[in-house]
């Protein structure tokens, strides 16, 4: 084959390895910064826009984080979520029950994940606010990852996911005797294998798909 046709062949194929690189795993940017100064929970979005929100009267911070383009503060009252599409704070009130236990966060690139012993609560870049779960009563969580615009938690009886790119929760039941025995998250896929199954969910779609073992 001549030179001259081999090349625009191997530059087609270095191009299409190229985007398939790029679709999976992107880099991004720490877009959102939140600190406290003056009695005030702060955010300086994408280095442009300011948010700012009072501290409560004895309101503690239990925890803080900000990766990629989401942050969020953890107080003894509230969650407290930000984003680089966000128009100010966004908040979401902790039940007085779900303060005797301060709650786990997880906290990947698009999506941050509350989970207290009763609910969990997932707010992400494009889910337009707070979305949230009932963790029914006497399913604790065994279970959880996040990474990138996914998370996923798995009591001893179902699956939840969550993506950056969708609004709601995807829950999936587990079979009579099946038992979680990994969770796994890749920038936009949560992949969860139990005793009987593996169950994959994708950013894209936020569908628990399922095969045997």
């Amino acid at each position: 084959m001549r030179i001259d046709r081999i090349v625009p062949i191997i530059l087609t194929l270095a191009l299409l390895l190229t985007t398939t690189w790029a679709l999976a795993y992107e880099e991004v940017d720490d877009l959102v910064d939140i600190f406290t100064a003056d009695r005030h929970f702060q955010a300086v979005v994408d280095g442009r826009r300011h948010f700012t929100e009072m501290y409560r009267l004895n309101e503690i911070i239990h925890w803080q984080g900000a990766k990629g383009e989401v942050g969020a503060f953890l107080t003894n009252e509230r969650l407290l979520a930000v984003s680089t599409r966000s128009g100010q704070w966004n908040i979401q009130q902790l039940k007085v029950s779900e303060k005797k236990r301060v709650p786990d966060v997880l906290l990947a690139s698009h999506l941050v994940v509350m989970l207290t012993d009763e609910r969990a609560i997932g707010f992400g870049v494009h889910t337009g606010g707070f979305v949230q779960v009932r963790l029914p009563i006497g399913e604790a969580v065994v279970a959880q990852a996040a990474r990138g615009r996914v998370a996923g938690i798995a009591t001893s009886l179902r699956a939840f996911g969550f993506s950056s790119t969708r609004r709601g929760v995807a829950e999936i039941r587990f079979k009579r005797y099946e038992r979680v025995e990994s969770i796994d998250a890749t920038y936009n896929k949560v992949t969860l294998r139990t005793s009987q199954r593996l169950m994959i969910l994708n950013a894209s779609d936020a569908v628990w798909r399922q095969f045997n073992l």
